[in-house]
């Protein structure tokens, strides 16, 4: 009903974008300069930002711009486990059956990445995405991997991706070791007011239309109710988009965006 009424060639504000039609934001442009940076510098990574900020957007967008034969991606997405669960996903996104002790898995993931550096010329970067979900344990476990030589050499780099509770997490005495270790930390902010006009118009024109919809009451609403993050822009947008059609409205007005916040209860 929403593309028919609007004449959208697709639906817009979808929660999986198109990765080749992404709003580049300021935040997202100064995260892959970090990013490259962690890459070229082959270090340890802190990315951060609120539910719904676009952190495994971003993650997922970078992985598929990372094609160079001499890096090996790594990614996890972690739920929920011990140190040793964590082990044995790194084991199989090494390609490898995991052993069964601790010690011995640990020796043999480290002797696989010193292999991949040193005959394949292949380095691995490791992303934990939710990291802030990871025990203690298994954060404790993290700097063992990345010692190599004693300490000469860097052949895992790391990056942890998580909500800004992992921050407080690593802000721990125990997790010293690792924290000493991070050397890029970035907190994806939410759009700007003028980034949300921008990320509007953007998702209508990739939509099919160059009509703004949204008049000034209703982007100065939608930014007050999602405070710029985009998964809650999106489902607002939607929402309100839906709304109007459903009324035959051809223009979003505040009181449509208040309703659809009350609608997904933000």
């Amino acid at each position: 009903m929403v593309a028919t009424f609007f004449g959208f060639k697709k639906l817009p504000f979808s929660q999986n974008p198109d990765p080749q039609q992404l709003f580049e934001s300021q935040p997202w442009s100064q995260l892959k300069r970090r990013l490259s940076f962690l890459v070229e510098h082959h270090g340890v990574g802190l990315l951060t930002g609120e539910v719904g900020a676009g952190k495994s957007t971003a993650i997922r967008q970078f992985a598929r711009c990372f094609h160079s034969p001499f890096y090996k991606l790594l990614y996890l997405h972690w739920t929920s486990g011990s140190a040793l669960d964590l082990l044995r996903q790194l084991a199989l996104a090494l390609e490898l059956e995991p052993l069964h002790r601790r010690g011995d898995l640990v020796r043999q993931i480290s002797e696989t990445i010193g292999r991949l550096n040193k005959m394949k010329k292949q380095h691995p970067l490791l992303v934990l995405d939710e990291a802030h979900l990871l025990p203690h344990a298994a954060l404790e476990q993290l700097p063992l991997l990345l010692n190599y030589e004693m300490d000469s050499a860097t052949y895992l780099s790391l990056l942890l991706v998580g909500q800004p509770l992992l921050r407080r997490t690593l802000s721990l005495q125990l997790h010293e070791p690792l924290r000493q270790r991070i050397s890029v930390h970035y907190h994806l902010e939410g759009l700007s007011r003028d980034e949300l006009e921008a990320y509007l118009a953007h998702h209508l024109k990739v939509a099919g239309t160059s009509q703004p919809l949204f008049d000034e009451t209703a982007r100065q609403a939608l930014y007050q109710a999602s405070k710029g993050i985009p998964r809650k822009v999106n489902k607002l947008a939607l929402t309100a988009l839906r709304l109007a059609a459903a009324r035959q409205a051809n223009t979003i007005t505040e009181g449509l965006v208040v309703e659809a916040a009350q609608e997904v209860l933000l």
